[in-house]
């Protein structure tokens, strides 16, 4: 028989998990502001993408920006390791199961706005 596992989570408790995974990975040194213009990509390339990310660190990463530019995005999907997301999906599963998280100025103003 088909079952359904979900769960429902009281808001309360949601915001009280995403501020502790913040703190954490603050903690941890798991989490870097950067401009948006760093990850801004002319065209869809993956390499260019590649490149931009050894500069910064590495090749798990999460990358959270306000609102998912295109090119940002086809270039990321390509990648293993790499998720690139806008503040609205972001979500607790995606920020634990990476090793770093690229966010820029602009998204963490929105996180920090969407949890207060």
């Amino acid at each position: 028989r088909p079952q359904d596992h979900s769960l429902k989570l009281n808001r309360k408790m949601y915001r009280g998990a995403m501020c502790c995974i913040f703190a954490e990975l603050i903690r941890q040194h798991r989490i870097q502001a950067i401009s948006p213009d760093l990850l801004s990509l002319p065209a869809p390339k993956t390499k260019l993408l590649v490149e931009k990310l050894a500069e910064l660190g590495g090749l798990d990463v999460l990358i959270v920006t306000t609102e998912l530019d295109r090119n940002l995005y086809l270039a990321a999907r390509n990648l293993h390791g790499v998720e690139a997301i806008d503040v609205e999906a972001l979500n607790p599963v995606a920020l634990i199961s990476h090793d770093k998280v690229l966010a820029t100025v602009d998204a963490l103003k929105a996180i920090e706005e969407r949890l207060a």
